[in-house]
């Protein structure tokens, strides 16, 4: 008896046919929803420059921005499609930064920005004089997904940034990393802020501490992280931190780097006895070897391959800002950096005020400063991807620095002690600025 077996194939092929589409639909999903997750992060990129921007513009004249000329005060408002350049107002330069970032308030996007109308969202033990938020919203055609019905999907970032209040005990000392032990404290060595310390790790042991070694905060700052610390001995947080925080954005990312042009100084600079040096572009780097004297002439230094420190030699220099182009400060010697950031712009070009070291956001190398030195540095140092180690007698009694680095490393009797707020007049003004919501 023969069996027919055409009926059976029909039935496979349609079989085939609708599982093609079930798969064919599942994988559209799915690139789909990639994208869609894309442009989620964009929107959120977008946001915080913004609020970033508006809080920075509104903070470069006061701690305490008050709501006329050109800071401007409103309920969520749509950025306007045109904008003029420069912008008249703080608002408008977050809306210029928002559309640098790919979104406008037009077609399937919308961008809404709102500025001190209504209590800003808690920070503890925080006034906040003045804060701006900023929505930005897009609806994503869909392309695979569609066959299901799908033909947008709503996606967007709700942020909020603020001016922190700027005291005259301290300023602000931001630790980057987002995972692992970013703060490394053991022996006595003291960490000091009068405005906040802000620790972005989301580690157990985001801090890690032993022996006597003391983390401080004055006045009514807080020592706030992201994850939790762990200590031994008698180490200790005082008064204890703030856990569970949400991470602070670089308070420093819109500061452009220095153009890098042609060297001043194509090979190593080597410095054996006492000696003034001049700004410019050192392609070597700069190389000590004994217990000279350096004096650096104000302006600004850009370094290639960095400082390395031999000996125990001591640099003095006030109105200088140092930009590591690749490289940090690197050796085993005991060198003195008696370093004071300058009190105005170099030139519109180059607004560095109140920065004393900047290294380059694509660099780690760091700076290692060891030995019994006992640097005075006034000024903002900001290293977002290189890690600051202190180790023996090493540290900074300066009063007006403010810390941004990736991770900070103390032992033995290292400290920085009484850090105060910068004056960058190109970023967040005369007091900080940080994403609060």
């Amino acid at each position: 008896m023969r069996v027919h077996t055409c009926g059976r194939r029909g039935q496979a092929l349609i079989m085939i046919v609708l599982s093609c589409l079930v798969i064919f639909g599942a994988v559209g999903l799915v690139v789909d929803l990639g994208w869609a997750r894309f442009r989620k992060q964009a929107a959120q990129a977008a946001a915080e420059s913004a609020a970033l921007a508006a809080v920075a513009s509104a903070a470069s004249s006061s701690c305490t921005p008050s709501c006329a000329g050109s800071i401007a005060c409103q309920s969520a408002t749509a950025c306007p499609t045109s904008i003029t350049t420069p912008p008249s107002n703080n608002l408008l330069a977050g809306c210029l930064y928002a559309k640098a970032n790919g979104f406008t308030a037009s077609g399937h996007q919308n961008v809404t920005i709102a500025a001190n109308v209504t209590a800003p969202p808690s920070v503890p033990n925080v006034t906040v004089p003045y804060w701006v938020s900023v929505s930005v919203s897009e609806n994503i055609p869909q392309l695979f997904s569609a066959v299901f019905g799908n033909t947008y999907l709503s996606s967007g970032a709700h942020v909020t940034a603020a001016v922190l209040p700027s005291t005259s005990s301290g300023g602000c000392i931001y630790v980057l990393e987002s995972t692992g032990s970013s703060v490394t404290n053991s022996g006595s060595a003291l960490l000091q802020s009068g405005c906040g310390i802000y620790i972005n790790s989301s580690s157990s042991s985001a801090v890690l501490m032993s022996g006597s070694a003391t983390i401080k905060t004055t006045g009514s700052a807080k020592t706030n992280i992201v994850g939790n610390w762990l200590a031994s001995g008698g180490a200790t947080i005082t008064p204890a931190p703030n856990l569970g925080v949400s991470p602070q954005a670089d308070p420093f990312a819109s500061m452009n780097p220095p153009t890098v042009g042609s060297c001043t100084y194509s090979s190593a600079v080597v410095v054996t006895t006492n000696t003034s040096l001049s700004p410019g572009t050192y392609c070597g780097g700069i190389v000590t070897s004994g217990s000279e004297t350096i004096t650096m002439n104000p302006g600004l230094y850009i370094i290639k391959s960095g400082i390395t420190v031999s000996g125990t030699p001591t640099f003095n220099g006030a109105g200088v800002t140092l930009y590591f182009s690749s490289g940090g400060i690197t050796g085993s010697g005991g060198g003195l950096f008696n370093l004071t950031a300058p009190t105005t712009d170099f030139s519109s070009s180059e607004p560095y005020k109140g920065v004393v070291i900047f290294e380059d956001r694509s660099d780690s190398s760091g700076i290692t400063l060891s030995g019994s030195t006992g640097s005075q540095v006034s000024g903002l140092v900001y290293m977002p991807k290189g890690n600051l180690t202190y180790s023996g007698d090493s540290g900074t009694s300066g009063v007006i620095t403010t810390l941004v680095v990736n991770a900070i490393t103390f032992s033995g009797t290292s400290y920085i002690q009484q850090a105060a707020t910068t004056d960058y007049g190109g970023g967040s003004g005369s007091c900080p600025v940080a994403l609060i919501e």
